[in-house]
């Protein structure tokens, strides 16, 4: 008996100097706390399955010797640790036979392993005994930090360890028929516990997403404001429309100018020398011709100045289509009062719409105000040059005429 206690002791000795010396900052949860968890947990369930001595201290040196492979590497620690349980068994002169189980129960807590004896399924179900504890969540918290340690990777999102962690724990059986009876109820309660935390945290996530698409919209606006600055719009507009109408009064002014002129042309002419034409027939040319230009000109300063009024309605289609522009009295002249009002409130709703409306009325006064530029353009060109022309017909008939004109 002294025996058995010694080698057991003076393995639990040797392991435990193996982590007192080793650099385990890294080991969270793969480390001599654990290590005697599962010694602990191999004493519990041997005890409840009736193991002989000789199978109980072969199970518990298995589990001293199980993880310290973690000390040297995260992959194929069992492998190390195995080549650590041979090198100590062998050196204090354990029998060849029970080396051989204890390596084999070691290997046997390798995930994806199937135990293959009854001691590997103790020793087994004893490793996992931590997936039906109370603090389960918190020894799972150690184990992913771990894994980022020591992987140097993440293991995922707080939700997708939790989905591994279930589709674990769902997938996991208890070997022996005391960890089934003591252990698997727990368990089960720790499933319906990481699932209800991955409810949640899924409610938290979609929440999340929900104000983060908000706060996503609510930036896009900002931007979109900052990118189009609507004051420096709508003084655009302003000063634009509003350079249109003095130009258009202008051409008014200029229009009427002309007609001033050449009605006063065109009265003098007439009253002074409708009378003499009979005794000068070298005036009649001269004449006509000035009468005809005075006449031109008055026609081309009237159509510069004539107003063109369209129909005067719009249908809801043309507004619910953003084709009818309120903004120009000719499009609703003819419309109800409550048909307008209901367009109008349509258009203010919709800021791609007014803008539009706006660029329309502004390209509208840009072409009525080029179609006035245009006229009066003819008109001053045919005046002047008609006037030039005039005069000299006047000279060259005063210059040729048997009865030269002593006075109009």
């Amino acid at each position: 008996m002294s025996k058995e206690i010694g080698i057991i002791k003076k393995a639990e000795n040797f392991v435990f100097e193996l982590f007192k010396t080793a650099d385990t900052s890294k080991l969270l949860y793969h480390n001599f706390t654990h290590t005697n968890d599962v010694v602990l947990g191999c004493i519990e369930i041997g005890e409840g399955s009736n193991v002989s001595e000789e199978e109980m201290e072969i199970l518990t040196l298995s589990a001293w010797f199980h993880d310290v492979g973690y000390l040297t590497a995260w992959e194929n620690h069992e492998e190390i640790g195995v080549k650590h349980a041979t090198e100590f068994l062998s050196k204090e002169g354990y029998a060849e036979k029970n080396i051989e189980l204890v390596t084999g129960c070691i290997l046997a807590t390798k995930m994806g392993a199937a135990p293959q004896t009854f001691l590997q399924e103790i020793i087994c179900d004893a490793d996992m005994k931590g997936l039906s504890r109370e603090n389960y969540d918190y020894r799972s918290q150690l184990l992913r930090e771990e894994c980022l340690l020591l992987k140097g990777v993440s293991c995922g999102e707080e939700g997708e360890w939790i989905e591994k962690e279930i589709e674990f724990l769902v997938q996991h059986v208890y070997y022996t028929k005391f960890a089934v009876l003591n252990y698997g109820p727990k368990k089960l309660q720790n499933v319906l516990t990481r699932k209800a935390e991955l409810a949640k945290n899924k409610g938290k996530a979609g929440g999340q997403d929900k104000k983060n698409k908000i706060k996503e919209k609510e930036l896009k606006l900002k931007l979109d404001k900052a990118q189009i600055p609507e004051k420096g719009i709508e003084t655009m507009f302003r000063t634009s429309l509003k350079n249109h109408m003095e130009l258009s009064a202008i051409a008014d002014n200029k229009a009427n100018m002309m007609l001033s002129v050449s009605a006063l042309v065109l009265s003098i002419v007439i009253s002074s020398l409708a009378s003499k034409l009979d005794k000068h027939s070298e005036l009649i040319v001269p004449t006509i011709f000035i009468v005809l230009v005075c006449l031109v000109t008055i026609v081309l300063a009237t159509l510069s100045t004539s107003p063109k009024i369209t129909g005067g309605k719009f249908s809801t289609d043309d507004v619910k289509k953003r084709k009818a522009n309120l903004l120009f009295f000719g499009n609703f002249h003819k419309m109800k009062l409550d048909d307008y009002d209901w367009g109008m409130k349509e258009m203010m709703k919709d800021k791609e719409y007014l803008y539009s409306s706006l660029i329309r009325d502004l390209h509208s006064l840009g072409v009525v105000l080029a179609r006035k530029y245009q006229f009066l353009r003819w008109c001053y060109m045919i005046f002047m040059y008609g006037m030039i022309m005039a005069v000299l017909a006047f000279g060259v008939s005063a210059l040729v005429a048997p009865n030269p004109i002593t006075a109009i």
